[in-house]
């Protein structure tokens, strides 16, 4: 096997406890790399709903809508994180998700 070069990370974090977050996100990375969009969709739309005042799910939910062609399902997503930025007035991230809500009603 001389000459075969193995693509791995460093597993120095390993060691670090994760957050149930943390897990979730890495298993979506995970199946977005092989190209299963719809099940990462998924797996981000039941922590989102599990997770009801996670504004950053709901928008990282959009985004994996918009990847797999639901504009409709991610424009709801974009509101229900724009709604929970502004309720807890955080103005500067609540104006990046106006745009980009605002960007996806356009494009539409």
């Amino acid at each position: 096997m001389a000459g075969r070069r193995r693509n791995r990370r460093p597993q120095t974090t390993l060691s670090l406890p994760q957050t149930e977050r943390e897990v979730m996100l890495a298993r979506v990375r995970r199946m977005r790399r092989r190209g299963e969009q719809r099940r990462a969709m998924l797996t981000l739309r039941d922590a989102a709903y599990g997770a009801q005042d996670d504004a950053s799910l709901w928008t990282l939910y959009a985004s994996q809508c918009i990847r797999a062609g639901k504009r409709d399902r991610a424009e709801q997503a974009l509101s229900q994180a724009l709604w929970l930025r502004e309720r807890s007035h955080d103005e500067p991230r609540a104006e990046v998700t106006r745009r980009l809500l605002n960007g996806l009603r356009q494009a539409a």
